[in-house]
């Protein structure tokens, strides 16, 4: 296993090759990261011919790019209220899903379109006659 596609080197982050059970692993040095592993495999054959494979990309974690969320199935877009109506769970935002069951959507936070946090209080529009 290498950095390079043409030298052996180290890549960074990236323990060895292990044997078990008959397959050869990559593990990162550091399982606590959320990050991408890039590595190439040289192959060394009986009389010495060689091979670069690769790159080959290991995700490890919950980092930008590696997933994806998709809104939630249970989410409401539009609610309708008539006047008097209660407005006591009028909406709820449900978590979006993700593309890998084991990266949890912590929390959900309501932001300015910029990005921003919000600072601004929910209001309603009155209309007197």
């Amino acid at each position: 296993m290498t950095g390079s596609s043409s030298a052996v080197t180290t890549p960074s982050g990236v323990e060895q090759v292990v044997l078990f059970n008959g397959n050869y692993i990559v593990k990162p040095s550091d399982t606590s990261l959320h990050q991408a592993y890039t590595f190439h495999v040289k192959v060394t054959a009986l009389g010495g011919s060689t091979e670069f494979f690769g790159p080959f990309v290991m995700n490890v974690g919950c980092f930008a790019g590696a997933v994806s969320y998709t809104d939630s199935t249970s989410l409401v877009t539009s609610v309708s209220k008539s006047v008097g109506d209660s407005l006591t769970a009028a909406y709820t935002f449900s978590f979006p899903t993700t593309n890998r069951v084991w990266c949890t959507v912590l929390q959900n936070v309501i932001v300015a379109t910029d990005g921003s946090a919000w600072t601004d209080t929910v209001r309603f529009n009155e209309q007197g006659s």
